[in-house]
């Protein structure tokens, strides 16, 4: 069964290395290729290449558009794939028509958002095409039910072709580890400091900004402060400059796309998450198997509260409100073991449901 994922990158990020994560562990009988709608080449790409996946790179959409349906158009012809696996929410039409011009069989679109701010030309583009998404997509994917239904709709969650795919991941890899704690300070000389971290994009929906002010006060708080940020995006350098104009360059640190998220997880003690929006957030089951303390805001979803440790609050406080709250409640104590109170968040079970669904999917029999 030959499955063709359609993503915007695979540079590290929540999805990137979620789909990583399900390649690798997916049954023989399963087999994964990527198209990438980016020129530059990712760093989960070699990984994948290796474990025998090809990785095409196709034009964007946005002022190429015919070009990137002729390489889709070209690519599904030659290799003749059973499903498409499209992570784009409504946005996935253009992928969807190609794939159904060409004949194939079962065409997923996939939401991993829930409710991003909209103009109200914005509200009116998706209002108008996600008809048209659902009409040449037999299934419909979700990381969730808020995904979901904003994407969605509510009716169409109720249906036989909506799926629920878990933001599944290895918690093994993530449990915390004193020895790599004690390793990561040392090489990165943070000893003795205490370390706020984040894992995100550098993009509108992470909000940045607002994370570089409440830094600022919980600096003010606590001088032996540090953050780290994992991660690059379109709006690195200007977060570069907004650091550099708070007198902080000497008290955060850009480390870049790392593939070594389980181990710096274990360097932080706490963790700040302040999105606009989002979808299930990945990172935040990978920050919640290690026992980190974390802080995000109320626009992201309950259904990601697997453990005892995530905290909510509001975007509307202010930056000393958060930064006062995160250090009064950050908690002390490092749990060990896998801290995930859910395990449909267990990727060794997961890989195995999706590869099931897949087959139901083809009408295949299961060997």
């Amino acid at each position: 069964m030959k499955v063709l994922h359609i993503t915007s990158e695979l540079d590290g990020g929540g999805i990137d290395r979620l789909l990583y994560d399900y390649c690798i562990r997916m049954s023989d009988t399963v087999h994964f290729d990527f198209a990438i709608c980016a020129d530059k080449k990712g760093i989960l790409e070699s990984g994948l290449e290796n474990a025998g996946s090809k990785i095409y790179h196709i034009a964007r959409l946005r002022g190429s558009l015919f070009k990137s349906m002729r390489q889709l158009s070209k690519i599904l012809q030659s290799e003749h794939y059973d499903i498409i696996h499209i992570h784009s929410d409504y946005k996935s039409i253009v992928a969807l028509f190609v794939a159904w011009f060409n004949g194939v069989k079962v065409r997923i679109a996939h939401s991993h958002i829930a409710f991003a701010p909209e103009t109200i030309k914005e509200k009116a583009i998706r209002k108008v095409i996600t008809p048209f998404t659902k009409l040449f997509a037999t299934d419909l994917f979700a990381c969730g039910k808020d995904a979901g239904e904003w994407v969605w709709g509510s009716k169409a969650m109720s249906k036989s072709n909506f799926h629920i795919m878990n933001n599944a991941i290895d918690a093994r890899s993530f449990t915390f580890d004193e020895k790599k704690r004690i390793g990561i300070r040392k090489e990165l000389n943070i000893e003795n400091k205490f370390v706020v971290g984040n894992v995100a994009r550098f993009c509108y929906q992470k909000n940045h900004e607002f994370l570089i002010l409440i830094f600022t006060e919980i600096k003010k708080l606590c001088p032996d402060s540090i953050l780290l940020l994992i991660g690059r995006g379109e709006l690195e350098a200007d977060v570069k400059k907004l650091v550099a104009s708070k007198n902080l360059t000497d008290s955060v640190i850009f480390l870049g796309v790392r593939n070594d998220v389980p181990d710096l997880l274990n360097a932080m003690d706490v963790f700040l998450l302040p999105s606009r929006f989002e979808g299930l957030p990945v990172t935040l089951v990978e920050v919640q198997a290690n026992g980190l303390s974390a802080f995000v805001s109320d626009t992201i979803t309950n259904e990601i509260k697997i453990g005892h440790h995530l905290n909510y609050i509001s975007l509307s406080e202010s930056p000393e409100s958060w930064a006062k709250k995160l250090l009064s409640q950050a908690s002390k104590t490092r749990h060990i073991g896998n801290c995930i109170l859910d395990t449909k968040y267990d990727i060794q079970t997961e890989n195995i449901n999706l590869a099931l669904k897949y087959r139901s999917l083809l009408n295949c029999e299961i060997s």
